[in-house]
């Protein structure tokens, strides 16, 4: 089994640098490998998602205990949530 890659897109609301920094904090929550937030290079393919996050995970399981994670529960509920209009995510194996 290969390592999961996790992205998930936004549509930021509000004051965006607010939004981003709140969005941040997802990078304290634990269980990832490797993390990133940023913009998009070119924003008209993004359509109208303005921040996003790739993330690998060791496994599916691994991904799906950081999903349920109190801590990862408390930062979408209280910093993610509030900031955003629109999300996706999106999620694949790599090969092995």
């Amino acid at each position: 089994m290969g390592k999961i890659i996790h992205i998930v897109l936004w549509k930021l609301k509000g004051n965006h640098e607010v939004a981003k920094e709140a969005i941040s904090a997802l990078y304290k929550v634990p269980g990832a490998e490797s993390m990133k937030l940023g913009p998009p290079l070119i924003d008209a393919r993004a359509k109208g998602f303005n921040w996003g996050l790739y993330s690998v995970f060791s496994s599916s399981e691994a991904l799906q205990k950081y999903a349920v994670s109190e801590e990862h529960v408390k930062v979408v509920e209280n910093n993610v949530k509030p900031n955003i209009e629109d999300i996706l995510a999106y999620d694949f194996e790599l090969d092995a």
